[in-house]
């Protein structure tokens, strides 16, 4: 228990613990070494997460069932298993059932195990019975391959919008599409192999025609947001050395005034000489030279971050204009190529279904023309019930041909909507950030240029009188 969050563990003792059942072990993906020695356990269980086991330690347990080691075949790295004082070490066959199906250990009960016994065990325990696991192991690897290979497949489709396209036979012909009375017909796996290898040629020159122009969308996509944020870049760039060279300028002038201060200070302390007014007086226009100029400074540094960013923001709004415009003749060419699929789509609907009619039709006539003459045994039961009944089949192919429609129309609208919704998408998200961004960057120069305001104004050289010549009673 309480283990959860220790998802970089390698090494874990349980030893001793009273342990019943292997549990909350789940997120311990990293463990490498577990030893559960000494406890109650009779099914090896719970440990599907911990992929990267090398060793095991499962001695003096309650493991009574062979069966229990085929559980352990799913930790190809495993090492080392130890077993040893539980029941089953008793059993005649254990050693050489754990080395058939095992053959990647190089420890069983912490001793080295002797690659010509391995090879022993593997031809001459349970072969056929190991082979049927093997078998039964490969057939689900080869599985989980093609998995992996068709959602790798679903994955490219769904970059080019073309995900409609995924198992489109296998939906069309599916149990729940397909009416049991057509599959009696005697033209009709011809006609529905006829349909899969057209539909399959109309896929590819779907493919053929929008993933060399998707391909260049994505590329053309990337491109245009690498450029946006390198034009960000550089505006921020570009100002943040104005602003550093303001700094400069400001440190320099407040140094300025703190010596000015400090003149002060030394002349307010002496002895006032005959020049102590005139003094006074070229300080004091020193110091507000100086501060006017650098409130000056900030001036110019306000108008020039605020034109940048206003020029930046213009040509970012023209950009996305641009690509905007581009990007429409990229997806108006993809629906169009959308379109036409979908139309022959419809076209090759229409004559299946027109076929497997006519199909029918002819069938059911010779089947009503035979009559009694034909010998029932070459006909299936539930095959004559169909050819018997002409408006329930005629009714199962024009339902069949409906649902096909339906399914083709609501393909189409799929495939329409996803290519729309992401030339939407991405512009008004584009849109929206440019917006919040240059809202941000705005109140990012104001809040600075404020804060720098403040610091001028309150780095003013304090003279003696100055209240007496704010109320006008100085000289």
């Amino acid at each position: 228990k309480n283990l959860d969050h220790l998802v970089q563990l390698q090494w874990l003792d349980l030893s001793f613990n009273n342990i019943r059942k292997i549990q909350g072990l789940s997120e311990l993906v990293n463990l490498t070494d577990l030893s559960l020695y000494n406890n109650q356990i009779a099914v090896i269980e719970g440990l599907d997460n911990c992929t990267k086991l090398h060793v095991l330690s499962l001695g003096r347990n309650q493991i009574k069932d062979l069966k229990e080691i085929e559980y352990l075949r799913r930790f190809k790295g495993l090492r080392c298993v130890c077993l040893d004082k539980n029941p089953i070490e008793n059993l005649e066959s254990y050693r050489q059932h754990v080395l058939a199906y095992l053959d990647q250990l190089k420890y069983l009960d912490y001793t080295l195990i002797d690659p010509a016994e391995v090879q022993a065990a593997q031809q001459d325990y349970q072969h056929d019975e190991l082979q049927e696991l093997k078998d039964g192991e490969a057939a689900a690897k080869n599985r989980a391959l093609e998995q992996e290979k068709k959602e790798a497949e679903l994955k490219q489709l769904r970059k080019a919008f073309m995900d409609c396209t995924a198992d489109l036979f296998q939906q069309l012909f599916s149990k729940e599409v397909e009416p049991e009375n057509v599959t009696v017909l005697a033209c009709y796996p011809g006609h529905k192999e006829d349909y899969k290898d057209k539909l399959n040629g109309h896929i590819k020159d779907l493919q053929h025609r929008l993933e060399p122009v998707n391909d260049k969308r994505l590329r053309k996509v990337a491109s245009f947001e690498k450029a946006v944020f390198r034009a960000e870049q550089e505006s921020e760039g570009e100002a943040k050395v104005l602003v550093k060279q303001f700094r400069s300028v400001k440190k320099v002038i407040f140094g300025k005034l703190d010596e000015i201060q400090q003149s002060v200070k030394r002349m307010e302390d002496g002895q006032a000489g005959p020049d102590y007014r005139d003094r006074m007086r070229e300080l004091r226009s020193e110091a507000e030279r100086l501060r006017a100029e650098l409130l000056r400074d900030l001036e110019q540094l306000e108008t020039h971050l605020m034109s940048n960013e206003i020029q930046l923001q213009l040509a970012l709004d023209e950009a996305i204009t641009d690509f905007d415009i581009q990007m429409g003749e990229t997806t108006k060419f993809m629906l169009e190529g959308a379109d036409q699929f979908f139309r022959h789509l419809e076209m090759l609907e229409k004559n299946f279904s027109a076929a497997v009619a006519e199909g029918a039709q002819s069938e059911m006539e010779q089947f009503g023309a035979s009559g009694s003459a034909v010998d029932l045994t070459d006909f299936d039961a539930k095959k004559a019930a169909f050819l018997s009944n002409r408006e329930e089949m005629m009714t199962a192919i024009q339902n069949f041909f409906e649902a096909h429609t339906n399914l083709i129309t609501s393909k189409d609208d799929s495939m329409q909507a996803e290519v729309k919704q992401w030339k939407n998408t991405f512009f008004s998200d584009h849109r929206e950030r440019q917006y919040k961004r240059n809202r941000e960057r705005i109140h990012e120069i104001k809040e600075l240029v404020e804060e720098a305001r403040t610091e001028i104004k309150e780095s003013k050289v304090g003279f003696t009188g100055d209240s007496d010549d704010e109320d006008g009673n100085g000289d």
